[in-house]
């Protein structure tokens, strides 16, 4: 094999392995695994995006055939948000672990419901409960 082209193999590998370790730091920071996440209050620009939400539940309700959850929670600002927890992403054991009072953190997808926003979890993991040290 010729030097340039070992020249070039080499130049190719070491970008290759620069642009895979830059997008694993970049979506691993948003994981939410014990990395600090900053909360947002989602807009219409937001819908079908992830977001990172914190405040205080205000009220919690499953869905009139009690499959899925509705968890409404008032961020810092006042704004209440409201969280959507489907069966699949662990409704029912996300509702027995959270009332009234409880700072939680969710990271969701931003959609639209009946001319509301909503985030939506896609796992369990993704809502996280503070509790006082």
């Amino acid at each position: 094999m010729k030097k340039e082209n070992k020249i070039v193999i080499v130049l190719f590998l070491t970008a290759f392995l620069s642009v895979l370790l830059l997008y694993a730091c970049v979506f691993d920071a948003g994981s939410g695994d014990g990395q600090q996440q900053i909360p947002v209050i989602p807009t219409e620009n937001d819908i079908g995006k992830s977001v990172y939400i914190e405040g205080t539940v205000l009220n919690k309700k499953m869905t009139f055939k009690g499959e899925n959850l509705i968890i409404n929670i008032e961020g810092k600002d006042q704004t209440v948000l409201m969280i959507f927890v489907p069966k699949s992403s662990g409704a029912a054991s996300i509702s027995q672990k959270i009332g009234a009072g409880d700072q939680i953190g969710a990271a969701g997808i931003v959609e639209e419901y009946n001319g509301t926003l909503e985030i939506v979890l896609k796992k369990e993991s993704d809502l996280r409960i503070f509790r006082e040290q």
